[in-house]
Formats: C-alpha cells, structure tokens, sequence
C-alpha cells in the first residue's frame, strides 16, 4: 500500500470514487486539519467543531461519487462543513452568535502570547459578525481562497464577496484599533 500514498489527489480521488477505502482514508486525513481549522474559526467553539468535522467527514465518505473534482477535495469538504454548520444552527435554532470561545493553544514567550491575544480577540470579533461576512472572511485570509473561488462556494456573486470581505476588514480593523 506504500505505493498509494505517493499518489496525487486527482488519483487518490479516482481510486477513492472506485470503492478504495484507503484511498479515501488518505484524502479525509490530508484535509482534516484544515476542515477543522475552518470550522474552529467559523464556530469558535472546539467541541462543537470536532462534532462537526467529523459529521463533514461522513457525509464526503457516503457523497464521495458526487463530488465533480472542479475545484481541490478541500474545497468541496469546506462546502460541506459550511452546510453542516448551517444546519446545525438550524436544527438548534442558533441565531449563529456563540458565547464562548474555545481556542486551546499553548505559546512560549510574550511576542508570541501578545499575538496570541489578538488572534483570540480577532475571533472572538468575528463570531459576532453576521455569518456571511465572516465565513467570506475565514476562507480569503486564514485559507488564501480567491474571490473567485469564494464566491462559488457560497453561491453568491463576486461583487458581494468583495463587499463583504471588505467591510469585514474594515470592521476588524476599527475593533483592533
């Protein structure tokens, strides 16, 4: 099985797609970093990310013929995780604002925890922004997606992905300041 793992993703895909269990497993473990990274910093709250990864992860496992290979695996898993999101606010009736925030992170040395801070203060600022603007935010700054790209993953026009991540930008900055 060494072989498989120097495979690319569009192999790792295709073998995936044809029933390869191992195949998949390599693929959800070389993007469960980033999914989790989204939705920590979409949701800021650990448990219920982990939670929600995990749920990502098994609806990609059982959906995984449907996924068009237009755009990269990791693309298509943020799509998910960003529905799974939705509808768990939904199912529980969550007006998308969480009281707390959850960010495990250890640091040595007071630049680093000065950093630290900001990085906590600037996610604590974007859980009480409205979901679009913040979820456009996550996926430009913390994940270098393009306005392009944004803009298909949340269905919406290019116009109003720049719109949002630029009041977004203004935003955080006015709060930092």
């Amino acid at each position: 099985m060494g072989c498989l793992e120097s495979l690319d993703e569009k192999e790792l895909i295709t073998k995936a797609k044809q029933g390869n269990k191992y195949c998949l497993n390599l693929l959800l473990q070389d993007n469960y970093k980033i999914v989790y990274g989204f939705l920590i910093k979409l949701t800021g709250d650990t448990h219920l990310s982990q939670d929600l990864v995990q749920e990502t992860l098994l609806k990609a496992t059982l959906n995984i013929n449907k996924f068009k290979e237009e755009c990269k695996f990791s693309t298509y898993l943020i799509q998910i995780a960003i529905n799974t999101h939705k509808n768990y606010l939904r199912k529980n009736k969550i007006r998308e604002k969480h009281d707390s925030l959850e960010i495990e992170l250890s640091y040595n040395g007071e630049s680093k925890i000065v950093n630290h801070l900001k990085f906590k203060e600037a996610i604590k600022y974007l859980q009480d922004m409205p979901y679009e603007k913040r979820t456009s935010f996550i996926l430009k700054h913390y994940y270098g997606y393009s306005i392009e790209e944004i803009s298909k993953i949340l269905d919406v026009s290019q116009g109003t992905t720049k719109s949002r991540i630029h009041k977004t930008v203004k935003k955080l900055k006015d709060l930092l300041s």
